[in-house]
């Protein structure tokens, strides 16, 4: 019977196949290994190697970069060499699909980012440059479905389409495909809505994007609702902005006047609520009784309280309590004001040391007819020594009229 037994020229010859590639594979893992953080010792042992001419390539352009230049066509196709040696790499054809962008050619830009996305179908810049071309380019089912995948792919990664996302907001049909997006992905919405918010006129798409969700929860209104109804205040919409405010809120439409004189703790945000603020000028805090108790240090201007209102045209007066302590004989700098909006037109100065020596202070004011809106402050002007000083305010009210 015949030996089963391998040759020696045979055992050479297999000997000598497995040290080739035991060193080919010990050379790439090298390499793979010092690529990031030592190229020069990966490009010496391996220069023609995907990943060096990969990591040459990616060299090269953050040098054009930032010198505020467009990679050169020899990087571009060192990157397309490494994509030959390497078919799994996507960062040559991402490279590429860039460099197209930048040229104009949409085109050919998106065939690199699929081939991209082919060699591997969690790569997230892919499906990044995809959704995006996708939704810039009026495809929106393509561009959400790339995104939908990407939000699964990289945690907070989709945030980086909002601007492709708000443009197509104002797409005719978008509204219910945004909704379906924004339920499995909340954040994502969330950015896409307070960056909407920016702009007051986008209020009524926005209404129908959020549908009943407005007011739903008051414990924790979302950014973009407080953020509308800045740009709303900012564009004069005074009405539109409580309006919003109200319903943000659950409350019922009031009078425009002033709201939450016992300064209590709410859901309902400012502005047409307090604004009550702390810092190294001093503190203001809510008491339990509906006080509120101040705190100021005397070094720095100063705003505790503010609130916007929206006052009928006619006369009016402010009332309240103050007392203070450890003041001694000298006078308060704290007062409030009111100012028309929009301007800085002053309808009312009412410093606190005009209080009477039961500690009564009453301020009458009128609100002509082209005042809209007012802001109430309550502040400081910081003396020339400093000097700190507490007070408590209680019973404030407003009424119409005066006494």
């Amino acid at each position: 019977m015949a030996s089963t037994r391998p040759s020696l020229p045979r055992l050479l010859i297999v000997l000598i196949l497995a040290l080739v590639a035991a060193y080919q594979v010990a050379r790439s893992a090298m390499v793979t290994a010092f690529v990031a953080r030592q190229p020069e010792l990966a490009a010496r042992a391996w220069p023609g190697h995907p990943r060096v001419l990969l990591a040459g390539a990616m060299g090269e352009i953050g040098r054009s970069a930032a010198a505020g230049q467009a990679a050169s066509t020899a990087t571009v196709a060192q990157a397309m060499a490494a994509a030959r040696r390497g078919p799994l790499l996507t960062d040559p054809f991402l490279i590429q699909g860039a460099a197209a962008l930048s040229k104009g050619d949409a085109a050919a830009a998106e065939a690199l980012f699929r081939e991209a996305r082919r060699r591997d179908p969690r790569s997230a810049a892919a499906r990044y440059f995809l959704a995006q071309q996708y939704l810039m380019s009026g495809r929106p089912l393509e561009g959400l479905a790339e995104a939908a995948v990407l939000t699964r792919l990289v945690s907070g990664g989709a945030s980086a389409l909002i601007p492709g996302l708000v443009q197509y907001a104002h797409e005719p049909g978008a509204v219910p495909k945004l909704r379906q997006m924004f339920a499995a992905n909340p954040g994502l919405g969330d950015g896409v809505m307070a960056e909407l918010a920016r702009d007051a006129s986008n209020a009524s798409l926005l209404m129908e994007l959020a549908g009943d969700e407005v007011g739903k929860d008051k414990a924790a209104i979302p950014d973009w609702q407080a953020r509308l109804v800045a740009s709303l205040i900012e564009r004069g919409d005074y009405a539109e902005a409580r309006a919003l405010w109200l319903r943000m809120s659950g409350l019922r439409a009031g009078t425009g006047g002033l709201f939450n004189p016992q300064f209590a703790r709410m859901a309902a945000p400012a502005p047409f609520n307090w604004t009550l603020a702390s810092g190294k000028f001093g503190v203001a805090e809510p008491l339990p009784s509906g006080k509120l108790q101040l705190i100021y240090y005397g070094r720095d201007n100063a705003e505790f309280a503010t609130q916007l209102l929206m006052l009928a045209p006619g006369p009016y007066e402010l009332t309240m309590q103050v007392r203070r302590e450890g003041a001694g004989d000298e006078p308060s700098h704290l007062g409030w004001t009111l100012a028309c909006q929009p301007g800085t037109r002053r309808l009312l100065e009412l410093p606190l040391a005009k209080a009477d020596a039961d500690g009564a202070l009453a301020g009458r004011f009128t609100v002509p007819a082209d005042c809209p809106a007012q802001w109430l402050v309550l502040g400081a002007i910081a003396p020339e020594f400093a000097r700190s000083e507490q007070v408590t305010i209680s019973n404030l009210k407003l009424a119409r009229g005066g006494r």
